[in-house]
């Protein structure tokens, strides 16, 4: 079918393996308080934070962008070279000036003639994306576009907002053939409500506290007063499925609290009041099960496009969906989805939401603390982080090409013609890693070769592998290709990424097939 519409035609995410409960944190940022374990009790049942997710040291926004980005693709079984646009929503760019987008267009193969842009608008950012790309669509410019909600949220050691700062990536393909969701409308609603911020200097964000409760609230029925004006036959009891910004549980859930009073005062045009009021079953049965945050903590720009690709892992043909995302500043912006029938045919190609959630593993709040401060530090220096590398042997044909260079030891991917620096001396010298792999043989680097260089392992004929520890492998296993950060920056600043491996997990997937 086509369909007038700009829509959903395939999605994907990304969430950390590593975790933390919060209650770990909260633990040793609270420990001198005599009402400890009354505080700790309304973090778990006024804020509703449970765990979060962590970026390891080789994961950061443009990685963890590119994998919600691929899966997208799979889903949407479209060539990359047909998307025409990217448009990454952010606020914890790898670079001040670089893009994330174009990282991914060429991580990804989408090619060179196509729109690139980085936004920002804090947690709305990724939904602005998505409007962005809807826009491009519809005025023609593109028959495809990618857009991506990503971040490695950032809060000061010690702050409230490190509770539930996580990280994570969600990702659409839009398209108008063939949607499994179609976009009926985006309603927006902003105003000049400096709550949140962070000065380009500065590595993490200072905030207002309690103005952010006001100002969310404000905002998030100030869009879905927008949305309703534009379509009078609409209430929002109508929708099947509700999902707004989630930087904790408690926030959404007090604006939907709001909702349900005989007088929603709150509201700027008392008329629509009947059509934006909620019932308490409306709150358990449409918006709860959609709380994600209890499993990722506060995503910031991917928080909505997570919460909306849990729903499309769950819903029906003909259902309607409200996604109200959130940024301080203040952005806001209603999306009225409707899923389609497409969306049967596609369900199960890649990792969904649950995937992701499921793998979990719980790290140790020294580790975090180790983490925190390395992401934090102003100064940059070779990254070192315990690594594992093995020996692997090729599955199937397909490959990967990486360009290394002998002068700087870089590492190029995608491969290059040759180095980057016209000084090098260095031989410049292709090789190539296969798409599938099976492991032969693997160990844990000695503290002693912390400082080993990733450039002397793979030229070893070695790989680095991710996402597991020692208990997690075994000779025999296949491995799957995902693309990390191999080294903060070198002299000049230049982050190198490059192919890592990890047990078969995506590929798993029958689109790998």
């Amino acid at each position: 079918m086509s369909h007038y519409h700009a829509g959903i035609v395939g999605y994907g995410v990304y969430i950390p393996r590593e975790r933390i409960e919060t209650e770990k944190i909260v633990r040793e940022r609270e420990k001198k308080r005599k009402d400890l374990p009354d505080f700790l009790q309304k973090v778990r049942d006024g804020l509703l934070l449970k765990y979060k997710s962590v970026a390891g040291l080789c994961e950061d926004t443009t990685t963890i962008a590119t994998e919600a980005s691929e899966n997208a693709i799979r889903m949407a079984q479209v060539s990359p070279e047909k998307i025409g646009s990217v448009v990454v929503g952010s606020e914890s760019k790898p670079y001040a000036v670089g893009t994330i987008a174009r990282h991914i267009a060429s991580f990804t193969g989408i090619g060179l003639n196509v729109y690139v842009s980085d936004i920002e608008g804090a947690c709305n950012a990724g939904m602005q994306a998505v409007n962005f790309v809807e826009s491009q669509i519809q005025a023609g410019l593109i028959d495809y576009g990618l857009a991506v909600g990503a971040d490695v949220a950032q809060a000061p050691k010690g702050d409230p907002l490190e509770y539930a700062a996580g990280a994570g990536a969600g990702a659409f393909v839009l398209g108008k053939n063939d949607p499994l969701a179609t976009i009926e409308d985006m309603a927006p609603f902003s105003s000049l409500t400096m709550d949140f911020w962070r000065r380009e200097e500065s590595p993490v964000p200072r905030h207002f506290g309690r103005t952010t409760v006001d100002a969310y609230i404000r905002h998030v029925v100030g869009a879905m007063e927008e949305l309703l004006k534009r379509h009078p036959e609409l209430k929002i009891r109508d929708f099947d499925h509700i999902t707004f910004h989630q930087p904790s549980g408690y926030m959404p859930l007090k604006t939907c609290k709001t909702l349900t009073q005989p007088n929603i005062e709150i509201l700027r045009d008392g008329s629509l009041e009947d059509r934006m009021r909620l019932t308490p079953e409306d709150i358990e049965q449409k918006v709860k099960p959609w709380l994600r945050v209890l499993d990722t903590g506060n995503t910031y720009a991917a928080s909505t496009p997570i919460a909306v690709a849990s729903i499309l892992d769950k819903a029906k043909p003909g259902d309607d969906i409200l996604a109200v995302s959130y940024g301080s500043g203040a952005y806001t912006i209603a999306t009225w989805l409707k899923v389609q029938d497409g969306i049967e045919n596609k369900r199960g190609l890649i990792p969904s939401v649950d995937s992701y959630v499921n793998r979990t593993v719980e790290i140790r709040l020294e580790t975090y603390h180790d983490q925190l401060s390395e992401r934090l530090r102003i100064v940059r220096k070779r990254l070192m982080f315990p690594r594992i590398v093995g020996e692997i042997e090729p599955l199937g044909t397909e490959s990967i090409d990486i360009l290394m260079c002998s002068g700087c030891e870089r590492i190029y991917y995608p491969v290059r013609d040759r180095c980057l620096e016209a000084d090098c001396n260095g031989v410049a010298e292709k090789k190539s890693l296969p798409k599938r792999a099976r492991l032969r043989s693997f160990k844990r680097l000695p503290l002693k070769k912390i400082f080993t260089s990733n450039y002397d392992i793979l030229k070893q004929g070695k790989v680095i592998l991710v996402d597991s520890g020692i208990k997690d492998l075994a000779s025999g296993i296949e491995l799957e290709p995902v693309i990390r950060r191999l080294d903060y920056e070198g002299k000049d600043g230049l982050i190198i990424y490059g192919p890592c491996y990890r047990p078969l997990f995506r590929d798993a997937f029958p689109m790998a097939t």
